[in-house]
């Protein structure tokens, strides 16, 4: 598991954000130049949901190739089928199907 974190010591609205791109560059970086090499994987508490769709596509299928999903989300299925136990960034990464 790779955990990149950069603080934000200040309160400073522009530093905070220039630290933020920073964040995303550094980790743009690593994922297209180390992380496959490696096999690593971002932590869990660091999945940023992308935006756009390719990139949110890309996400979905490097944890398929990792992570057994389909038996996730049939476990989600059943034992939750109410999603009280969901929320927005699960749905986005493990979209349930109707076939499973």
């Amino acid at each position: 598991m790779v955990g990149i974190i950069m603080y934000l010591p200040t309160m400073e609205a522009r530093m905070r954000k220039e630290i933020t791109e920073e964040f995303f560059h550094y980790r743009h970086l690593t994922q297209s130049q180390l992380w496959d090499r490696y096999s690593a994987y971002e932590h869990w508490a660091k999945i940023e949901v992308p935006k756009d769709k390719d990139e949110l596509a890309a996400l979905q299928e490097r944890l398929r190739k990792r992570f057994p999903v389909d038996s996730y989300n049939k476990a989600r299925k059943e034992l939750d089928p109410n999603r009280i136990l969901s929320n927005n960034i699960l749905e986005k990464l493990f979209p349930l199907s109707d076939t499973i």
